[in-house]
């Protein structure tokens, strides 16, 4: 049975533990050696227990870390190889391996499926990933919600989807314009809205449990992402805890740690 910790999600930084009995990679890996040593501890763990890195795309919250990583603690970093270029320019990292776009591969006992995802990287990617018990899919960075996306997450016992930000806030706050027009395009990120119109789509294809994640600390908060979900699946006549699951990750929030069955 795969385990999901949420060790950081938001606007400044992101990087997610995936555990299969006693093999662990990390979902990028966007925060600071320091924290993420911190974040592990808090979980009776140590950077050395991690075996690999999977890069979702190349900007700097989802992978200021992965040089010294390497470096340090010769932990392998994954990615497809037009983000393995783009990463290795940015960040220096030396090495790493990379696979073919969205090809299925075997990594630490679990399968992992990449999937295309809209977003203005250089070929960013979301992942679903499999042990013999469960399925997980992380969506994160999602200009929207296409039918690649939800391809890949059908029969997930578990789904991390963006809930970025609240439009109100993002169109009223004091982000320059071009800043706002690229976060509302469909390379930019999914909004409480769309994110809540795709988890009823979701819910109706089966997975029953999900994770809003990457809120923005700037034009988002727990109780808007969290409201805007609960109240259209409410309409949609689904219950909370007994239709669906529904947790809230964020960049300074409690720790999330959640079995995927």
């Amino acid at each position: 049975m795969l385990k999901i910790d949420v060790l950081a999600s938001g606007s400044k930084g992101n990087s997610i533990l995936v555990s299969s009995g006693e093999k662990r990679l990390l979902i990028d890996c966007g925060i600071t050696i320091r924290a993420l040593t911190k974040a592990l501890k808090e979980r009776s763990l140590a950077l050395p227990d991690v075996k690999a890195v999977l890069v979702t795309h190349e900007h700097g919250d989802h992978v200021s870390s992965c040089a010294q990583l390497t470096d340090a603690y010769g932990i392998p970093v994954f990615a497809n190889a037009v983000t393995m270029s783009a990463l290795k320019r940015k960040t220096g990292l030396r090495g790493g391996y990379y696979y073919e776009e969205t090809s299925p591969f075997t990594l630490c006992g679990m399968e992992i499926r990449p999937f295309r995802t809209s977003h203005d990287a250089v070929y960013p990617v979301g992942y679903s990933i499999s042990d013999a018990d469960s399925k997980f899919t992380y969506a994160t960075d999602l200009g929207y919600f296409s039918s690649s996306v939800k391809e890949a997450a059908l029969g997930s016992n578990l789904i991390l989807i963006e809930s970025n930000h609240d439009v109100e806030m993002l169109l009223n706050g004091p982000y320059p314009r071009y800043l706002k027009e690229r976060i509302l395009s469909s390379r930019g990120h999914l909004s409480n809205e769309h994110c809540a119109a795709a988890v009823r789509e979701l819910l109706e294809s089966g997975t029953k449990r999900f994770i809003l994640g990457h809120l923005s600390e700037q034009n988002n908060t727990y109780d808007l992402a969290l409201s805007t979900t609960q109240n259209l699946l409410m309409r949609s006549g689904a219950k909370q805890g007994e239709d669906y699951e529904l947790h809230v990750a964020t960049q300074q929030g409690l720790p999330l740690t959640l079995e995927v069955k």
